[in-house]
């Protein structure tokens, strides 16, 4: 992940109210639904945006409730950034094709670079 300088004034303003919009009760709602889903629990059980981060950022547990609810997506398995972000782009066709609004979508660097987890749980 790419190193991002600290911010400061209005972006450091946005990025503390984004993290206070955060809800792990509806975080664990949602990884409930996934693990009930997929049927098998996310690497890391930490609640927490990091822990949710940590679990979802490789995109393969993504892919897999994505063809848990009928899709025929494949993903890769490798570690390198750029494959990961394409594994977490084709979670987000099939939830577009699935029937979801595209606004209710979250960005790829949205979950990748941590930028805006709150909407990767309502996503979700």
């Amino acid at each position: 992940m790419a190193s991002r300088p600290r911010e400061y004034g209005l972006s450091a303003e946005v990025k503390s109210k984004m993290a206070a919009k955060y809800d792990v009760e509806q975080e664990e709602m949602a990884r409930v639904w996934m693990e009930a889903v997929v049927g098998e629990p996310l690497s890391d059980q930490t609640l927490g945006a990091d822990g949710f981060h940590a679990a979802l950022k490789n995109g393969q547990f993504l892919c897999k409730s994505a063809n848990a609810l009928g899709g025929a997506v494949k993903f890769n398995t490798s570690a390198m950034a750029f494959k990961q972000m394409e594994n977490i782009g084709k979670f987000l066709e099939f939830c577009e094709k699935y029937g979801m609004n595209k606004t209710d979508l979250f960005q790829t660097v949205d979950l990748y670079e941590k930028q805006n987890m709150w909407q990767v749980v309502l996503c979700i």
